[in-house]
């Protein structure tokens, strides 16, 4: 079954707000204030294609307009439904640069260590040299 997302902006607003609220002393915006459910979900929702059937099925089962307690019922999905919704909800919120701006965070960094085979070596050199150590160890509890 194929799923369009049009058909779930309004509850897709909910959950997202649900979960990322605005802060006003912080100054970071709600999810939908930042543009995740027209703007930003799709995106996220492209990258991790292979999650969007969950998702939406997790979306198919809350209701259309945000019940008392919107937290309750994204939880009430279980386990599994709420890790896909709130995975890529957040995934998604972190795709805006004003949002990574204002976290100071830089977004995902490549690595690119060397690593220093000398100081291994050194390290399995003191090891090998030193040879097996071994700890007797009693053959029953009442021995110790």
């Amino acid at each position: 079954m194929t799923y369009n997302i049009d058909d779930f902006q309004t509850r897709i607003a909910w959950v997202a707000d649900a979960l990322i609220p605005s802060d006003a002393k912080s100054g970071m915006p709600s999810a939908t204030e930042a543009g995740v459910p027209e703007r930003l979900l799709p995106r996220a929702l492209k990258e991790r294609d292979d999650l969007a059937p969950s998702f939406f099925r997790a979306l198919s089962r809350l209701p259309e307009t945000q019940p008392e307690d919107p937290m309750d019922a994204i939880c009430a999905l279980g386990a599994d439904d709420f890790h896909t919704i709130s995975f890529l909800i957040a995934g998604a919120y972190f795709l805006d640069e004003e949002i990574n701006r204002k976290l100071r965070y830089p977004g995902q960094e490549a690595l690119h260590e060397t690593p220093d085979y000398d100081e291994i070596m050194e390290t399995i050199e003191r090891v090998q040299s030193r040879g097996p150590v071994y700890v007797d160890v009693p053959d029953s509890p009442e021995s110790v």
